[in-house]
Order: structure tokens, then C-alpha cells, then sequence
């Protein structure tokens, strides 16, 4: 791939000339695009970013002295440029930003909801919730950047239909509803996804079994 400049921006070429990437970014953005295959940018949503991942393109990524912001189609600030990486709008608004390697949470109107603190933030799940990642441990926030779990745990899955999440701890799972609290203590060595008889295999002291959406067990699936 080849870079390319127009008006002071940049963009990429593959090797017959095709624009891969329009010439509306910072060079060093586009000299990390680089690195990636045209899939992989598909895949991390470069592509997107022309638009700022908004469908009438109204905001606008912007940069100085190496630092990232963003503003709005009149033009003002909505972000000052302070930040290492503005990242993505989520579907609650809110826009991933990163400083000093640590990540955070801000609004259209420019409040850091969540500051930078978290090794990372995922994405919001449709019951407006998102993991969190600190000093290698997991946890959950809600849209208000209040902590919901602790980050105390190995790890956190995706929230299932039914409001649970499998939750890993010193290689023992559990589940813990959208409110946080324990459902069913991390005492499994392995435990899968329930199933539309509200049944989730699980295996416990060397034997398998099926439990319940409270935790009790069955040692066959047909109750």
C-alpha cells in the first residue's frame, strides 16, 4: 500500500492506484493503517473513521501536536485536542478516548464521563453496560461511568438473553446478573451458555451437570 496527500492530509493507495483510504487523515494515523491488510482495516472500522462513525458525517476527528479531538460541522470544539486517541461514538453517545495509555468515556458535550483510567473499555452491550479492564482485571460500568462490578474478576462474557454473564475467577465461573450481584458463585471448573430450557452444562468436581439460572444443579437435563 502506498501513501498518498492532498491538501495537507493523507490517505492509501493499494499497488494499482485504488484509494483504500480517502486523504481526510493525520500522517500517523495513516502510517499505522499501513500496517494492516485491507481486511483488517475493514475489521478495526478505519474505513468508517472518514465519516467519524456517524451517518451524516456532522463530526469531525481533529488534530494538534500529536494529540487528538474532535468538533462538530459548524466547526467548534467538542473535544479539545488532549487526548491520545479518540476512538469511536457507541450507540448510548459516548466516545471511547484514551490518555496515557489509559481509557476513558466522553459526551457530545465534551464531560468525560468515565475519566482515563481503565486499561480498556469494551463496547456497550444492548442493556447499556460495557466491560472494563484494570490492572488485568475485569469489571462492569454502566452508561454513567458508574461502577456496576468491581474489576476483581479474570474475566466477564457477553450478557446472555436471560440478564447473566459467565464471570471467571481463579479459573473457577460463575454468573452475576446485570446488576452485579453473584448469581451463581464462581465454584464450576467449566460452564457453558444456557439453552433455551434454561439449562447451562457445567462441570463440577470432575463430574458434568446442568444448573439453573438460580444455581442449583442437575445431574440430567430432562426435568
Amino acid at each position: 500500500m502506498e501513501i498518498f496527500e492532498r491538501q495537507e492530509r493523507f490517505g492509501l493507495k493499494d499497488d494499482n492506484g485504488t484509494v483504500i483510504l480517502p486523504a481526510k487523515f493525520y500522517k500517523d494515523f495513516i502510517e499505522k493503517a499501513k500496517e494492516f491488510s485491507f481486511q483488517e482495516l475493514l475489521q478495526i472500522k478505519l474505513i468508517d473513521i472518514q465519516q467519524c462513525l456517524r451517518p451524516n458525517g456532522t463530526y469531525e476527528f481533529i488534530g494538534a501536536n500529536n494529540r487528538r479531538g474532535l468538533k462538530n460541522y459548524k466547526g467548534q470544539i467538542i473535544l479539545d485536542c488532549i487526548y491520545d486517541f479518540v476512538y469511536d461514538f457507541q450507540p448510548n453517545e459516548l466516545i471511547r478516548v484514551r490518555s496515557n495509555k489509559k481509557w476513558g468515556l466522553a459526551n457530545m458535550q465534551g464531560k468525560e464521563v468515565v475519566k482515563c483510567k481503565y486499561n480498556y473499555i469494551y463496547d456497550f452491550q444492548p442493556n447499556g453496560l460495557a466491560e472494563v479492564t484494570f490492572d488485568g482485571k475485569h469489571g462492569i460500568i454502566n452508561k454513567n461511568g458508574e461502577k456496576i462490578v468491581e474489576c476483581k474478576y479474570d474475566c466477564i462474557l457477553n450478557f446472555e438473553s436471560n440478564g447473566l454473564a459467565v464471570v471467571g475467577l481463579n479459573n473457577k465461573y460463575g454468573f452475576i446478573n446485570e446488576k452485579g450481584e453473584v448469581v451463581v458463585e464462581c465454584k464450576y471448573s467449566y460452564i457453558y451458555e444456557f439453552q433455551p430450557n434454561g439449562l447451562a452444562e457445567a462441570l463440577l468436581n470432575g463430574k458434568w451437570g446442568f444448573i439453573n439460572e438460580k444455581g442449583e444443579w442437575f445431574e440430567d437435563e430432562n426435568i
